[in-house]
């Protein structure tokens, strides 16, 4: 399996928001993210890293269901959080392991920067059940 990784151009994010329509994921890449992807022959994962109040902030990451468990998380978000001092996100229990393996700490969502703690609360009144986690230099893993 032979995979590369890499930063797509703003130009090229329609390519990705296909990619997430086609395999039913919530959220809708801009091109002010920074939208990373892994390719085989096609696209098989994603993720975003935008800007909320000039911190970074990882979503929507999403891997093909072909390629699960194989390491293609793991390889996308190295890639994505290699060059970033400090990377918030919101991840579900089932993925909590795989954050933590990556240096990602559970916080108290307290303290988020103020327009995190506003999407972290409407994200948990619509239900979703996440952990504020945060990110904060290199990973060695």
């Amino acid at each position: 399996m032979q995979l590369s990784c890499l930063c797509l151009p703003a130009i090229q994010t329609p390519l990705v928001n296909k990619f997430y329509q086609a395999n039913r994921v919530r959220g809708r890449a801009t091109k002010q993210d920074a939208v990373w992807v892994v390719k085989d022959s096609r696209l098989i994962a994603a993720c975003r890293l935008q800007s909320v109040e000039q911190e970074t902030f990882l979503s929507t990451v999403f891997v093909d269901q072909a390629y699960r468990g194989k390491g293609v998380a793991k390889q996308l978000l190295l890639a994505a959080i290699e060059q970033e001092s400090c990377v918030y996100t919101f991840a579900y229990q089932a993925v909590l392991p795989l954050y933590s393996k990556l240096n990602f700490i559970v916080i108290d969502e307290k303290v988020l920067p103020m327009k995190l703690r506003q999407m972290f609360e409407s994200y948990t009144k619509q239900g979703r059940e996440i952990i504020a986690m945060c990110y904060q230099g290199n990973v060695h893993a």
